[in-house]
C-alpha cells in the first residue's frame, strides 16, 4: 500500500510508530476533525468520508484502508463507530 500519511512501514527490528492519522472526537454535531502528521485532512461527517480525505492525499486504494486498525488510526473520543454528538 502506498501512503502519502498512514503508511507505517517500519523496518523489522524498529518498534511500530505511533499511528499518524488522527481523529479526533465528536464535536456538537457528530462530526469529527481528521489530521494526518499535524495536517488538517477535514471535517468526517461519516466513517467513509476519511477514504476520501486519504485519497486526496495521494493514497492508493484508500477505500481499502482499514480505519479500525489502531496501529494505523488514533482514534479520540470513541471509535470508527462513534459518530454522534457527544453527552452534554
Amino acid at each position: 500500500m502506498t501512503s502519502a500519511c498512514p503508511g507505517n512501514d517500519p523496518g523489522p527490528d524498529t518498534p511500530p510508530p505511533a499511528p499518524r492519522l488522527v481523529v479526533h472526537p465528536p464535536d456538537h454535531r457528530g462530526w469529527r476533525r481528521v489530521r494526518c502528521d499535524g495536517q488538517s485532512l477535514g471535517t468526517a461527517y461519516r466513517i467513509s468520508d476519511i477514504a476520501v480525505f486519504l485519497a486526496a492525499t495521494g493514497m492508493e486504494n484508500a477505500e481499502d484502508f482499514d480505519v479500525t486498525d489502531p496501529a494505523l488510526v488514533d482514534w479520540r473520543g470513541g471509535g470508527p463507530d462513534c459518530w454522534t454528538p457527544p453527552p452534554m
